[in-house]
């Protein structure tokens, strides 16, 4: 079989083309360091990229989550502390006010100072974050938790959960309601309340047995409700431990996912190198062999 010189002409020009466009792809992934510049270059481990992309973007949503929710929560513990140190000083009010030995200025000295604290408690209930929101409202985050109406004080919050997502599956509550501390009646502040009232009547008989009576029980609801608070500190303290956790196991499993998104698409330089110069030598090899052959002619070997 005879080869025409239009042949082998082709054939070197074929060959040339072919490493050229190795050699070219090859400097391009050496740029950019990765191997895979199209999915079609390794459609397996293209999809599976893919896949921990969307995982890392759902890890990176749950660390935004986490942060968020445990700065909303220690935001209310810290109110829910100096709330607890109000209703300690409102106790010891209300010990000096039923020790029975006081005149009825003093009882009007203490009602001056509980005033003062109920007028703190309710700010605490109805403190707001940056964004305007009421912490303790329940998912009623438009409105005050607690209002004096009327002479009375009536839950405006509801005692509904706030839920974010931290991980894959996992919900974790990012609120305390002023139901879950103060009750649904308000209990402990109606009663404190209307124990001011008592205590400020200017008709007020300092000896009168009910007025220790209402002191008494002002101070049983009053116990109550710090239990029902310190329970809520508790509870948010174990809710932060949860989210450090959580954080901690969705950093783990960042890593790992960065490391397998790094071997699947990664260039290795060392074999990257080694092809490089494979295909220099090849493509020098073929232009010089094409060059040779193309100066060959029948008059030359004569």
């Amino acid at each position: 079989m005879r080869i025409s010189n239009a042949q082998i002409t082709a054939m070197m020009h074929g060959s040339m083309n072919v490493s050229s466009e190795k050699l070219g792809k090859l400097m391009q992934q050496m740029a950019s360091g990765e191997r895979m510049l199209l999915p079609s270059d390794d459609p397996i481990s293209a999809v599976r990229v893919l896949r921990i992309q969307r995982e890392e973007a759902s890890l990176t949503q749950y660390r935004t989550n986490i942060a968020n929710v445990s700065g909303n929560l220690s935001k209310q513990e810290a109110n829910l502390k100096a709330a607890s140190d109000t209703m300690l000083s409102v106790r010891d009010l209300l010990l000096w006010g039923a020790n029975g030995s006081n005149t009825d200025e003093d009882l009007a000295a203490i009602a001056n100072e509980l005033k003062s604290l109920e007028a703190t408690l309710l700010s605490f209930a109805n403190v707001r974050d940056e964004e305007g929101r009421y912490l303790f409202s329940g998912t009623r985050t438009n409105q005050p938790a607690i209002e004096l109406v009327a002479g009375t004080y009536q839950l405006r919050g509801n005692d509904q959960y706030r839920q974010a997502a931290v991980a894959n599956g996992v919900l974790i509550e990012e609120n305390v309601t002023a139901a879950q501390v103060f009750g649904t009646d308000v209990g402990m502040l109606n009663d404190l309340h209307a124990l001011v009232q008592m205590l400020e009547d200017p008709a007020l008989d300092a000896s009168d047995p009910a007025v220790r009576a209402q002191i008494v029980a002002s101070m049983d609801s009053l116990d109550a409700t710090h239990g029902r608070l310190l329970g809520a500190v508790t509870d948010l303290g174990g809710r932060q431990n949860t989210l450090t956790l959580l954080g901690s196991s969705n950093e783990d499993v960042s890593l790992v996912n960065q490391k397998i998104e790094g071997e699947l698409s990664k260039l290795d330089y060392a074999g990257a190198s080694i092809d490089l110069n494979n295909y220099q030598l090849s493509l020098q090899a073929t232009q010089k062999t094409y060059l040779k052959i193309n100066g060959l002619s029948l008059f030359g070997m004569l």
